[in-house]
């Protein structure tokens, strides 16, 4: 959960969502202008007008390891570990906070990296 992953990072939780973040919300509209869509199309352009009856559904922590290209001192570290957050943008009507998934069509998954989705959220 949202506060589970706040806690992990020391920040306060008392916030923690009782229901999903709309994607009209303040929180809702930061999150997504700097999240990336898991399937894009090709020139990476998304048009984010359609979102006024969608909520954001946490679905959870990943942490990626890659190589770091710009690496070039034995002191560098050669491999970087991403923290990214996943959630799913659903339709308000049909997102449950009691389902782990939020919905079960109509929706996207989105990537943005955990510090990101904190500030937003806890701005």
């Amino acid at each position: 959960s949202v506060a589970l992953l706040a806690s992990t990072v020391g920040l306060s939780a008392a916030a923690a969502p009782k229901a999903s973040i709309t994607a009209g919300s303040k929180v809702g509209q930061k999150v997504l202008s700097r999240a990336r869509r898991l399937e894009q199309n090709e020139n990476g352009e998304i048009d984010y007008t359609w979102v006024a009856n969608m909520s954001l559904k946490f679905q959870g922590c990943y942490h990626t390891e890659q190589w770091n290209e710009e690496a070039d001192g034995d002191e560098d570290l050669r491999i970087s570990t991403q923290r990214l957050v996943r959630f799913r943008l659903c339709p308000s009507d049909t997102c449950s906070m009691e389902s782990a998934a939020g919905c079960k069509e109509g929706y996207g998954d989105y990537i943005i990296s955990m510090d990101e989705y904190l500030e937003a959220y806890f701005e």
